[in-house]
């Protein structure tokens, strides 16, 4: 006969393993989309979740605080990211998916193939060779899946293997821009994207309009020119940016021109982690 003791810690015990398993179901069934950009300092870091899929595009400059961040906004039991987008290769937007790769299972990684010589960028092809992470160049035209979401390439237009000519030394300059749509909400991530690339952008046709834009380039005043803004028309801006950063940024032109437009601003290095709920295809707003 079981004593009436071990019996309580056997029926504890096996609703707490339910209890458990229900908030398993519970957020891995949840349709509502989210969208978070990380305040990570002087660098990018954006997760797209919905339901137990996530999406992370960059990684800021530190492994340490990408962790913390991924540990507050993915359950402890999802060890799984579907989709890594690295938009371009330098520190603030790739250091921190080093330590992502390293403690989560990755589906895949889709970067712009611009090389880097720097230890960080031989770490980060070294992790995704170690681990055998199927890593695709992207494009314009690539559409991923995200049940009724679906966030699009925009730019570059080509394959960087053999760009039309011959590519540049500036990391930035052909950074990945990715739009996000849901129903009517729409979300444009821009990387380090500079306005020299603007024309190349407009020329492909690529649908801009969106209602929350990334700012490019952390507020760089060589990113985000008067036409681009035009373009997106956005309602809202983020600014991912780190406080009193050596660089000036974001620039006073960028911040006045988007004032002129009426569009509201939200900067990471004055109000933290900005996060995006979606309850539906209709509306997304931003959490309290």
């Amino acid at each position: 006969m079981f004593s009436k003791k071990y019996l309580y810690f056997l029926l504890t015990f096996l609703l707490i393993i339910s209890l458990i398993l229900a908030g398993i179901i519970f957020y891995s069934q949840n349709q509502k989309l989210k969208v978070v950009f990380f305040d990570v300092g002087q660098g990018d870091a954006i997760l797209i979740s919905k339901g137990d899929n996530q999406i992370l595009i960059d990684g800021g400059p530190s492994g340490k605080i990408e962790m913390e961040k991924l540990g507050k906004y993915i359950p402890f039991w999802d060890r799984k990211i579907e989709l890594i987008i690295a938009t371009h290769p330098d520190q603030d937007h790739i250091g921190g998916l080093i330590s992502a790769m390293e403690n989560y299972k990755i589906g895949k990684v889709i970067d712009n193939g611009v090389e880097n010589d720097s230890q960080v960028y031989k770490k980060y092809l070294e992790i995704i060779a170690n681990k055998n992470i199927e890593r695709l160049k992207g494009k314009r035209g690539m559409n991923i899946k995200m049940k009724d979401a679906d966030l699009k390439i925009l730019y570059p237009n080509y394959v960087l293997e053999n760009p039309p000519t011959g590519g540049s030394k500036d990391t930035n300059t052909d950074s990945l821009v990715a739009k996000l749509n849901y129903g009517e909400n729409s979300f444009l991530f821009t990387g380090d994207f500079p306005t020299e690339k603007d024309q190349d952008i407009f020329n492909s046709g690529a649908d801009l309009s969106a209602n929350v834009l990334r700012v490019a380039h952390h507020g760089s005043k060589y990113a985000t020119s008067e036409e681009f803004l035009s373009e997106v028309s956005p309602t809202e801006a983020i600014i991912s940016v780190g406080k009193n950063n050596s660089y000036g940024h974001p620039a006073p032109e960028i911040l006045d021109r988007l004032k002129a437009k009426n569009i509201n601003i939200l900067r990471t290095d004055e109000v933290g982690d900005i996060e995006y709920d979606c309850e539906n295809q209709f509306s997304c707003q931003i959490a309290n």
